[in-house]
């Protein structure tokens, strides 16, 4: 009968510990406050990534070196006639033809020619590659207006380059008007040569030579420069102040970033919050040997089915660190508490632990002897399967853990230990190792 209801007490218990570490391991709902303050823990990262920005965007402010842009602007003057067709009117211009033409090679080289003062065929074609390079040229919507720009580290050069450019298009326009036009003077004058033979084609031949005399009286004034381009005074280009508050601005955002990069990617435990994130619930903050309050707790969280204060006299409760040093604070935070109880603490090696007999029914019986109760350490090179096999022998089992300790394989142990016999508490140790015990003094 005994045995059967310690089945269903066992049975029940892993239950409960099964569902509560389920809801646990629920995704919670987006806390960005939470994770913001994760960040924030990393604020040596976020201070030095700061600081390192910072000062390279100040480094790189005294640096850089300083740019300067000159403009010019010039109307585009239309032909007072179409050269091509002869006819009268005004021509219509396409102004992001214009500005296509006045950031051609063409024009680039004839601008060339002129800064070198050497003929059109002698220009250089690095210097017009450089030109069209350097050189921005828009067309502002319903205007007839063109304006080219240039950037450069030399003021006064940017502003002979812009005025070269802008007078390289007029010229080079005003070529192409006198070109047309007496390409149409001499098509209207093989025209009208045809027509004069036949003497019933004198209206053709009158209206031909109207349109020569109005293709010869075209004058090339394509345009003209309404603002020349001035060596400015001052850069257009950042100078240290923006640089400044650029790195002051981008290494805050930057230094956030970093420290979230470095909490998600740290394989360390490093605190008792981020074991409890990890999906290991109702995790022991211990300091230290001390620690009353961090013992009590444990102790608390080790009773059994949760109905005594404490575990019972005769308990056995198995302490585990995988890194060495703080299964020894665990056990003597534990001995401590219980010493004030008036009880006390009996270390076994393992195979003693696991022969015992379990806890007594009541820790009020034991009225002549102080409780006792069981503890072994297990060496902290012991694999999980030898752990999960001995939390089905022992009543308590607790996971001490540090800073160091890798927090994926803390998770996977907690995770196989979990829902067996053993009540699994795990326990977060400030203390890396047990102060030896003060040496017996002799009275003399």
């Amino acid at each position: 009968m005994s045995d059967t209801l310690s089945t269903i007490r066992t049975d029940r218990r892993r239950s409960r510990t099964r569902t509560a570490r389920e809801n646990a391991r629920q995704a919670p709902p987006s806390d960005l406050t939470a994770q913001w303050r994760r960040a924030l823990r990393r604020w040596p990262t976020i201070l030095g990534t700061w600081l390192v920005v910072a000062a390279l965007a100040v480094t790189a402010g005294l640096l850089w070196p300083p740019s300067y842009q000159a403009t010019a602007s010039l109307a585009v003057t239309p032909a007072a006639v179409n050269p091509l067709t002869g006819e009268a009117g005004n021509e219509e211009i396409e102004m992001h033809t214009e500005a296509a033409t006045l950031s051609s090679q063409q024009v680039a080289l004839r601008a060339a020619a002129e800064l070198e003062d050497v003929p059109f065929e002698e220009a250089d074609p690095q210097l017009a590659e450089e030109l069209i390079e350097s050189a921005d040229v828009e067309a502002p919507s319903q205007s007839q207006v063109l304006r080219v720009s240039v950037t450069g580290t030399d003021p006064q050069q940017v502003a002979a380059r812009a005025n070269a450019l802008a007078g390289a298009y007029l010229e080079d326009r005003a070529e192409t008007v006198t070109a047309s036009a007496a390409a149409a003077v001499e098509r209207l004058d093989d025209s009208i040569a045809a027509l004069e033979r036949d003497d019933d084609q004198d209206s053709a031949v009158d209206q031909l030579r109207e349109q020569r005399t109005a293709a010869s009286l075209i004058a090339p004034t394509p345009g003209r420069i309404i603002s020349a381009a001035v060596a400015p005074e001052d850069p257009s280009s950042a100078g240290l102040l923006l640089f400044t508050a650029g790195g002051i601005v981008g290494g805050l955002v930057l230094g956030v970033l970093a420290g979230l990069l470095r909490e998600r990617s740290d394989r360390s435990v490093r605190r008792a919050d981020r074991l409890a994130e990890a999906g290991a619930s109702a995790v022991v903050s211990l300091r230290s040997e001390d620690d009353e309050d961090g013992a009590l707790e444990l102790l608390r969280l080790l009773a059994r089915d949760g109905e005594g204060s404490v575990p019972g006299p005769g308990s056995r409760i198995a302490v585990h660190s995988p890194r060495p040093g703080e299964a020894e604070v665990v056990v003597r935070a534990l001995s401590s508490v219980l010493d004030r109880w008036g009880g006390s603490v009996e270390l076994v090696d393992e195979e003693t632990l696991t022969n015992a007999v379990g806890p007594l029914d009541d820790w009020l019986t034991l009225q002549d002897a102080p409780p006792t109760v069981l503890m072994a350490v297990v060496p902290s090179r012991t694999g999980v399967a030898e752990l999960a096999a001995l939390s089905d022998r022992v009543d308590g089992m607790v996971v001490a853990v540090d800073a160091r300790s890798d927090l994926r394989r803390s998770r996977n142990l907690l995770d196989r230990l979990t829902g067996r016999h053993a009540t699994v508490v795990p326990a977060f140790v400030t203390q890396r190792q047990a102060r030896p015990a003060p040496a017996a003094t002799t009275e003399v």
